[in-house]
């Protein structure tokens, strides 16, 4: 038994917070449990003595799990830099040349992470196999927080704020449809001929569902609001949707190449640009500047990313170095067509 963490060694509070910390990123001691391997009466063991030394109660204990209490919250948030800070030391102290080792948390947006980086996962673990990769999905900047992540690839336009930003690529965004699709509706030669068209909407990270789509060349600017029959959160599904003849998608070329290799998505409007093309991403904490494990994941997104925009279809056209951030992004919930009809509205 541990009846208080000041009468056990030192390595045992440092385990303590260790099986605390996995706890509240789990959500249950058995889970926690698992993750360690070990029992779970040692977790829940560990914690009670940790919780006891400290006088407070760190977490909310129901039938379905644990949740942090307020003290639980703000311990959790130093406990985790502690650990993180410890990691990092001993990785330095090691002798010169000694990899990288530990666990890391990656957040992903699930398209991005299953055609862009898991394809190429294997030369990451081959290269570094004391690392273990977490993988969690990601739609936004507030997941790295919410999820305890120690870095996030995203999609969209890089935040302002205390977060470290390093831009991967900028995207193209292309209308695409199955070629029977096509055969059957026949191929838009203007942006306006969309309009009498069966389109598949991708909802932003923000919330917004993007039916407005934008097209310009030669400094000739176009907007269509196109007709929704099918939206979904990520392209996973709407991708597959569209190379089954659902409809037209607009997508970023980089997420679905094999698609377009294959055959089973054509482009069209090659010679518009569409505009509002997002950026991809890497964001984490400025306390994990420090971070080996979060520095050669980085290296390995870099050499990848760079790797996909050298492959991208000529037809696709170069990549574009336009990173303004629309004026509805992180502004509306609903139609980004309803909203530019508001905005217009209210213009005098």
């Amino acid at each position: 038994m541990y009846p208080g963490l000041g009468e056990v060694e030192p390595v045992d509070k440092l385990r303590a917070i260790q099986y605390f910390n996995e706890a509240a990123e789990c959500g249950s001691f058995a889970a926690a449990a698992r993750t360690l391997n070990v029992s779970a009466p040692a977790v829940v063991q560990l914690v009670g003595a940790l919780e006891r030394s400290l006088g407070r109660a760190l977490f909310h204990r129901t039938t379905r799990g644990l949740t942090l209490t307020a003290d639980g919250e703000r311990y959790h948030q130093v406990s985790r830099q502690i650990v993180a800070d410890l990691r990092d030391v001993e990785q330095r102290l090691g002798p010169r040349g000694t990899p990288p080792r530990g666990t890391i948390v990656i957040g992903m947006r699930p398209s991005v992470g299953m055609h862009c980086v898991l394809p190429r996962i294997a030369r990451f673990v081959a290269s570094f196999p004391d690392i273990e990769i977490v993988i969690r999905p990601a739609l936004t900047v507030q997941d790295i927080d919410d999820k305890h992540l120690d870095l996030a690839l995203l999609v969209g336009w890089p935040p302002e704020g205390d977060l470290v930003v390093r831009q991967l690529v900028q995207t193209r965004l292309i209308v695409c449809a199955s070629p029977d699709y096509w055969a059957r509706r026949g191929m838009p030669r203007e942006p306006e001929d969309l309009r009498e068209h069966d389109c598949l909407i991708v909802r932003s990270s923000g919330g917004t569902l993007l039916d407005r789509w934008i097209f310009e060349r030669n400094g000739e600017r176009r907007a269509i609001n196109v007709r929704t029959r099918m939206v979904g959160d990520d392209l996973v599904w709407i991708g597959e949707a569209a190379a089954a003849g659902a409809g037209v998608l607009r997508v970023i070329d980089i997420t679905l190449p094999g698609y377009f290799s294959s055959g089973r998505l054509a482009p069209a409007l090659t010679d518009w640009e569409a505009l509002e093309a997002p950026v991809v991403f890497a964001a984490y904490p400025r306390i994990q500047r420090r971070s080996r494990l979060v520095r050669v994941f980085l290296d390995f997104l870099i050499e990848a990313f760079a790797e996909l925009d050298a492959q991208r279809p000529a037809e696709f056209g170069a990549s574009m170095s336009r990173v303004s951030k629309p004026e509805w992004f992180g502004r509306t919930h609903g139609r980004q067509s309803a909203f530019e009809a508001r905005r217009r509205k209210r213009s005098p």
